[in-house]
């Protein structure tokens, strides 16, 4: 009578288990390299864009007092909230008019406009630009 082989050893039906675990394991390392760069860029796009609606509804509202009471926008509070640096890969910065986007190692230009409150400001980048259409989730240039 012939002694089974174990099973890490069986090469008459299929592969062995050692040979799936190898397999695995390759597979594994290869998506832990290439899948969380996509996955921190998603997320921080999402972050940054939460935080352009939420600084998109404070302008709607400064906008509002302005028309009902007459008051003065402070725009330099909103987006001095709107800059807050929590992570050195994601984050906006504010100079010259002109609103950075900071997504891992690019960066997104947005305009805002008008500065003068004289219409309800509204933040807008080229949708050219293939950052910019994946931060809106657009999938067709224009």
């Amino acid at each position: 009578m012939k002694a089974k082989s174990p099973l890490f050893f069986r090469t008459k039906e299929g592969f062995s288990f050692l040979e799936l675990l190898l397999v695995l394991l390759i597979l594994g390392l290869f998506v832990s390299f290439f899948r969380p760069s996509f996955f921190s860029k998603q997320f921080c796009i999402s972050t940054l864009k939460a935080k352009l609606n939420e600084a998109n509804l404070e302008f709607t509202k400064a906008y509002e007092e302005q028309i009902t009471q007459n008051k003065t926008p402070n725009i330099q509070d909103i987006l001095r909230k709107l800059t807050l640096k929590q992570d050195s890969q994601c984050y906006f910065s504010y100079s010259k008019n002109t609103l950075i986007a900071h997504i891992q190692k690019q960066t997104l230009t947005f305009k805002i406009d008008p500065l003068d409150f004289s219409n309800k400001p509204r933040f807008y980048c080229s949708l050219s630009q293939e950052l910019c259409r994946d931060f809106w989730g657009k999938t067709s240039k224009k």
